[in-house]
């Protein structure tokens, strides 16, 4: 079974008590009963009911810190892992509430947390001095208000869903920078990133052994100074292009090396709208054979 993770509502519950996990069950899970009048008037009126659905959660209990590390690992094997545990300080004989999630953050460490302690010497500085400063903690005071309760349960597990998207989206990206970096490691031709400016800002030389290969554009560099000047106004030119016109274009030019003139092909693309890519291939000896 694998989550959805922008829907994932899965809190676990860790008090000693089980009293506490009936209030949690009232509050988190309140029956959905909708009362005559309720329903009579939305059918009349043709509108839903004026009271809207509390959010639906989805709550399990362990009723000791090792029960609680068992239930985490066993969701992160399913897949279904909690985005929320409420974790009681005090739990004799076994761990107290900061070692518990010590221990389950050593498992899930992306999981949401609140520790709930009836206790004035508890504080946030304790807490502090064991996990540092973190945005993935609160501390609720009992007796907890259940408006408090509920707040901090919608709050963090969207807060949960938010992160799981982002890190998902990270990921896609460094796999798809991954992907490009493959990509360019394979190209024969000179690669040249460029700004809109047509100042140069990372260059990569041709792996064929051709003279065109001693080409060079020093990262800072302009390509006004880097090539001749025809060269260089004709390839700003059509730079220009390949930012306003959003599509790739070819542009070809005769350089200079090594004693001898070199037939140039550039294909320019914009990346976005600050930046370029300029593939430089060498086409003298294509030229030739069709000559």
């Amino acid at each position: 079974m694998t989550l959805d993770h922008t829907h994932n509502r899965r809190i676990l519950i860790v008090d000693d008590n089980e009293d506490i996990h009936d209030d949690f069950r009232r509050i988190l899970q309140p029956r959905e009963d909708t009362s005559e009048l309720d329903s009579l008037e939305a059918m009349l009126l043709g509108e839903a009911s004026a009271t809207p659905k509390p959010p639906k959660f989805e709550l399990t209990s362990a009723f000791q810190g090792t029960e609680a590390l068992a239930k985490v690992r066993e969701a992160l094997k399913n897949g279904t892992p909690y985005a929320l545990a409420f974790i009681d300080m005090r739990m004799p004989p076994g761990w107290d509430g900061v070692e518990t999630l010590s221990r389950i953050w050593q498992e899930d460490p992306r999981l949401q947390a609140v520790i709930c302690s009836a206790y004035s010497d508890f504080s946030w500085e304790s807490v502090s001095a064991r996990f540092g400063q973190t945005d993935r903690l609160l501390i609720l005071k009992k007796p907890f208000d259940a408006v408090e309760v509920r707040q901090m349960a919608c709050a963090l597990v969207e807060k949960w869903s938010h992160r799981s998207a982002s890190d998902r989206a990270e990921q896609a990206l460094r796999k798809s920078e991954a992907h490009l970096r493959g990509l360019l490691q394979v190209l024969p031709d000179a690669l040249l990133r460029v700004a809109a400016d047509g100042t140069c800002l990372e260059f990569q030389a041709s792996r064929e052994a051709t003279p065109s290969s001693a080409l060079a554009f020093p990262p800072g560099g302009n390509l006004a100074n880097a090539l001749p000047g025809e060269a260089a106004r004709g390839l700003l030119t059509w730079l220009g292009r390949a930012f306003g016109e959003r599509t790739a274009h070819v542009f070809g030019f005769e350089l200079p090396v090594g004693g001898e003139v070199r037939s140039i092909e550039a294909r320019l693309a914009a990346i976005d709208t600050v930046e370029a890519f300029v593939l430089l291939r060498d086409v003298t000896a294509a030229r030739k054979a069709r000559a």
